[in-house]
């Protein structure tokens, strides 16, 4: 009896030491900012699958984008989602900086618009001559984005006063007349318009070609050529995620999630639209549109070839 016992135990053992270990193969640091494209890293964690794929990822709110790209490069965070007008200044300026993974691409699920202040006039983009027009950040992607805009409907953009104004309060400054007008997105955007201190003009967004990333999970050359295996499990985690968000029978999770990590209050992430069009696969074309239009802005001084931004 015992010498079965015995048996058993060492067959214990061995099954024990046969299962994978609970130990993650690595740990990573995740900086994000609070914006609805990044819901795949979200349910990733919520839902386990990072963990799943063997890596301890702890996603961690920060304020802006400059903030990620220093993180990374002193390797306090391995992985963060800068948007492109981030990036690529950086790049240019010689820190060599990939991008691991997609979100979501355009057209995107977000309400989104310039909105001209109730009874200014204000009709189209020619009539913003002379004008001040308030968005959430000076060379951030809607303030390159409306000046595309405004200059693709036939006025020069340098011939309107930019100037930032955050999104909570872009209702009151039209409502003052401090501004003319202002770029805004859903949840922001709406309220506005609902609350009748403004009148939409145009979308900054419909001027982005289809397929278009607007952010990207992103890391340094030298980090993803040292950790392959992570880089491949991070992909793995987010490949599942997606998996789970486009089932609308987890939609309840999917905004948990959000607003979570969003720190949003329920309310307000209530009213932001779930990216419909997320992939985590990265072409040259995604951010191809995003190299010409910093280019054609003065952002960045040197030619970036997109394809060398995407880390195999």
């Amino acid at each position: 009896m015992m010498r079965r016992s015995g048996l058993f135990a060492a067959a214990g053992l061995a099954l024990t030491l046969a299962l994978p270990s609970p130990a993650f193969a690595a740990k990573v640091t995740l900086l994000y900012t609070a914006v609805s494209a990044l819901i795949g890293s979200f349910v990733a964690k919520d839902q386990g699958y990072f963990e799943k794929h063997g890596i301890d990822v702890e996603p961690t709110l920060v304020s802006n984008g400059s903030v990620i790209v220093a993180a990374l490069t002193s390797n306090t965070a391995q992985i963060g989602a800068p948007t492109p007008t981030v990036l690529l200044p950086a790049v240019d300026a010689g820190l060599d900086l990939v991008i691991v993974n997609g979100c979501d691409v355009y057209p995107t699920s977000s309400k989104s618009g310039v909105i001209a202040r109730t009874g200014s006039g204000i009709q189209g983009a020619k009539d913003l001559s002379g004008k001040k027009i308030g968005v959430p950040g000076l060379s951030g992607i809607i303030d390159v984005l409306t000046k595309k805009w405004v200059q693709s409907n036939g006025l020069d953009y340098r011939k309107a006063t930019w100037v930032e104004v955050g999104f909570p309060v872009m209702g009151e400054a039209l409502k003052t007349g401090s501004v003319d007008a202002v770029a805004s997105v859903d949840p922001f955007y709406s309220r506005v318009i609902e609350g009748g201190l403004g009148t939409r003009i145009g979308d900054y967004g419909a001027i982005v070609p289809a397929g278009t990333s607007p952010v990207n999970y992103v890391a340094t050359r030298d980090w993803t050529v040292k950790n392959p295996e992570t880089v491949k499990a991070f992909r793995a985690a987010m490949n599942d995620a997606v998996a789970f968000i486009n089932d609308k029978a987890n939609e309840a999770a999917v905004r948990e999630s959000l607003i979570k990590y969003t720190k949003l209050p329920p309310q307000v992430a209530a009213g932001i639209a779930l990216p419909n069009n997320l992939t985590n696969q990265m072409t040259p074309g995604a951010i191809s549109f995003w190299v010409e239009l910093a280019a054609e802005q003065g952002i960045i001084k040197k030619k970036i070839d997109p394809a060398r931004l995407i880390a195999p």
